[in-house]
C-alpha cells in the first residue's frame, strides 16, 4: 500500500500544473541480473508559492531483491521543505517521512523501521563574509522488535544543529574560520559533536603559504538490544559511552627565489583518539605524519631536474592490547627530463624507499624492514610527425628482512625487470594503429639455505588496436604534438570503431640447481570490438569481447542513450557475462530521467 501511495504521489506532483513549478524532475532506475534486481525512483520538485518563498518536495523509493538468499529490501522517503528568504535572512519548515523494510531467509521475521522528522531552520547572512545557521528537529521512530513478533519499539527525541563561518579576503591574505555543533537525543540514540576549522593563505612576491587546521569531538552513547525471554518485551540498554577526538593540521610553503627554481615544503599531521568508558580494552589512537620536501630546477627551457625527500610515520596504538604497531617510511628520489626537440624527451628517475614496521609491545618480535631501490628510463620520440614511439624500462630491487631470528627464513630479495615499448601510427586524421608490448621478469631469492625455494615469474604480452574515429581521432587523442596537425572539424555527430586483439602469457617457475623449472603457466587471448555512434541527441555503443586460452569468457556491453526535452534522458544498457554460452549471467539496466 505504501509503495502504491508513493508512486501515486509522484504522478500527481509531476502532472499538477497548478503549482507553477520552476524545476521538477523524476528519475527511474531499473537493474536486473541473475542475482540482483533493483528498482529506484527519485522525485525532485521546486516551486515558489509567493515572491520570497520556495517549496521543495523530494521523494525516493527503492526496492532490491537478492536472489542468492531471498532477501528483499525496500526503502522510501518523502519530504517537503518550505522556506522564506528576504534580504539576508531565510527560515523555513521541513517535514520528512522515511520507512525501511528488510526480509530474508536469515531472519524469520521482517525488520521494519519508520522515522518521522519535523524541523525548523534559520539562516542569517550577517555580512558578506559572516553567516550563521540554526536548526531544530523533532524526531519519531517506530522500530519492529527483532525478537518478539508484532511488537514495536517506539522512540522520540530531538536534534539541534548550529553552524557559523567567517571569511576574509584581500590581495595578500585569504583566511576563514568555521564551527558547528550537533546534538541528538532519543530514547536509545544520543550523541553530541562539535568541530572547528581554520584556514589561511598568504601571498608574497616569492613565497606562498597555505595552512589549515581542523579539530572535532564526538561523544556517543552505545545501546544494545536485549530480550527478557519468550513473550517478554525487549528493550535497549545503555552499555557504554564512546568519545572520539580528531585533529588534522596541514601546511604547505612554496618558495621561488628565481624563475628557474621552485622549492616546496609540506607537512600533514592527523590524529584520532577513541576512548570508551567501560570497554577500555577498545581504547586506541591513530597518528600519522607526512613531511615532504621537493625541489624543481629548470636548468634550461628543455631540461628539468627534480628531487624529492619524504618522511612518513604512522602509529596504531592500542591502550591495552599488545599489537601496537609503528610504520616508518623514508623516501628519496630524483629525476631528470630532457626535451631535446619539440615533444621528444628523455626521462630518467632514481629512487630509494626505506620502510620499517615494528611492534614495541611485542618486544619487536615481528619487526620488518623493507628497502626498495628503483630505476626508470623513458624515451618518447616522434618520427615524421605521424609516428609516436615510447619506450619505458624499469628496474627495482626490494629487500625484505625480518630482524627476529625465528622469522629470518622469510628474508628475501625481489628483483624485477620490465620493458614497455609502444608504437602509435596515425593514418590521416581519423585512423590510428596502436601497438603495445610488455616483457617482465621477477626473481625471488631467499637469503638463507632453507626449505624455501627461489622463484621466477615471467610475463610477455602485446596488444593491437585499429581505430577509426570521425570526430576525428587526432582531436580526441589528447596529444599536444598531434593537436598541431591539420584535421577536419566535427560537424555534430561522430562514429568510432575500435578493433582490438591482445595476448598475455604468465609463467611461474621454481629454481632447481642453476636452472628454473616452469611448474605453472597460463595464456590469454582476447578479441574485442568497441563501436560508438552519436546522432544528434541519440547515442549508442556496442562492445563485445571474447577471451580464450587457459580459460574462456564471453562478454558484451551494449548501451543506448536519448536526450530530449532540455535535460531529460533515457539510458538502456545490457551487459551479459559468461564462461559458458549455456549459462549466461544476464545484466541489464534502464535509467529514465524526466525534467519539466
Amino acid at each position: 500500500m505504501k509503495t502504491t501511495s508513493f508512486a501515486l504521489a509522484i504522478l500527481l506532483l509531476s502532472c499538477s500544473y497548478s503549482l507553477f513549478a520552476q524545476a521538477r524532475g523524476i528519475e527511474f532506475y531499473l537493474y536486473n541480473s541473475d542475482n540482483i534486481r533493483l528498482l529506484e525512483s527519485n522525485l525532485g520538485y521546486q516551486t515558489s508559492p509567493t515572491e520570497y518563498s520556495t517549496m521543495n518536495i523530494t521523494g525516493q523509493s527503492s526496492w532490491e531483491e537478492r536472489l542468492n538468499f531471498n532477501q528483499q529490501t525496500r526503502r522510501s522517503l518523502l519530504g517537503t521543505r518550505y522556506s522564506y528568504h528576504k534580504y539576508r535572512l531565510s527560515h523555513g519548515l521541513l517535514l520528512n517521512y522515511e520507512s525501511y523494510f528488510d526480509a530474508s531467509d536469515f531472519d524469520p521475521t521482517a525488520y521494519i523501521n519508520k522515522n518521522g522528522d519535523l524541523g525548523y531552520e534559520l539562516n542569517w547572512m550577517v555580512a558578506d563574509s559572516l553567516s550563521l545557521s540554526l536548526q531544530a528537529h523533532g524526531l519519531i521512530r517506530n522500530e519492529q522488535d527483532r525478537y518478539l513478533v508484532d511488537n514495536y519499539l517506539k522512540s522520540d527525541g530531538y536534534q539541534l544543529l548550529s553552524d557559523a563561518s567567517y571569511r576574509y579576503e584581500s590581495e595578500l591574505l585569504s583566511a576563514g574560520i568555521s564551527g558547528n555543533l550537533d546534538k541528538k537525543l532519543m530514547d536509545w540514540e544520543a550523541y553530541e559533536s562539535a568541530s572547528a576549522s581554520a584556514m589561511m593563505r598568504w601571498f608574497f612576491p616569492k613565497v606562498y603559504w597555505d595552512t589549515s587546521f581542523n579539530i572535532s569531538h564526538r561523544e556517543e552513547d552505545i545501546y544494545n538490544l536485549f530480550t527478557g525471554g519468550a513473550k517478554q518485551n525487549t528493550n535497549y540498554y545503555k552499555q557504554d559511552v564512546q568519545n572520539r577526538n580528531i585533529m588534522n593540521v596541514q601546511s604547505q610553503v612554496e618558495y621561488t627565489p628565481h624563475e628557474l627554481v621552485n622549492l616546496s615544503l609540506s607537512e600533514y599531521y592527523s590524529e584520532r583518539r577513541t576512548r570508551m568508558d567501560n570497554s577500555i580494552v577498545r581504547n586506541n589512537g591513530e597518528f600519522y605524519n607526512d613531511l615532504n620536501l621537493k625541489l624543481d630546477y629548470y636548468v634550461h627551457p628543455r631540461i628539468t631536474l627534480s628531487s624529492e625527500a619524504a618522511h612518513q610515520l604512522a602509529i596504531k596504538d592500542f591502550s591495552y592490547a599488545a599489537n601496537t604497531r609503528h610504520v616508518e617510511n623514508r623516501l628519496l628520489g630524483a629525476s631528470a627530463a630532457w626535451q631535446y626537440s619539440e615533444q621528444d624527451s628523455l626521462i630518467t628517475s632514481l629512487g630509494i624507499n626505506l620502510q620499517r614496521t615494528y611492534f614495541p609491545r611485542q618486544d619487536n618480535r615481528w619487526d620488518n624492514d623493507l628497502r626498495t631501490r628503483n630505476l626508470r628510463l623513458g624515451w618518447k620520440h616522434y618520427y615524421k610527425e605521424y609516428i609516436r614511439l615510447e619506450n619505458w624500462f624499469t628496474y627495482s630491487l626490494r629487500e625484505d628482512v625480518y630482524l627476529d631470528s625465528l622469522l629470518s627464513a622469510n628474508n628475501h630479495s625481489l628483483e624485477s625487470f620490465s620493458f614497455l615499448p609502444e608504437i602509435d601510427i596515425l593514418l590521416g586524421d581519423r585512423v590510428a594503429l596502436r601497438q603495445g608490448y610488455q616483457i617482465r621478469a621477477d626473481y625471488t631469492d631467499y637469503y638463507y639455505d632453507t626449505q624455501r625455494i627461489n622463484k621466477l615469474y615471467r610475463q610477455i604480452g602485446y596488444r593491437y588496436n585499429l581505430i577509426f574515429d570521425s570526430y576525428p581521432y587526432v582531436a580526441r587523442s589528447g596529444d599536444d604534438r598531434w593537436l598541431q596537425l591539420p584535421y577536419r572539424r566535427n560537424r555534430g555527430s561522430a562514429f568510432l570503431i575500435d578493433i582490438g586483439y591482445s595476448y598475455e602469457e604468465n609463467q611461474y617457475a621454481d629454481q632447481v640447481g642453476e636452472y628454473y623449472n616452469i611448474n605453472t603457466k597460463n595464456r590469454k587471448y582476447q578479441a574485442s570490438l568497441n563501436l560508438k555512434h552519436d546522432i544528434g541527441d541519440f547515442y549508442y555503443s556496442l562492445n563485445p569481447g571474447y577471451s580464450w586460452g587457459t580459460w574462456v569468457e564471453y562478454g558484451l556491453v551494449a548501451g543506448a542513450s536519448w536526450s530530449f526535452n532540455h535535460g531529460s534522458y533515457l539510458e538502456v544498457t545490457l551487459s551479459p557475462v559468461s564462461e559458458d554460452l549455456q549459462k549466461i549471467n544476464w545484466r541489464s539496466s534502464v535509467n529514465l530521467s524526466l525534467r519539466f
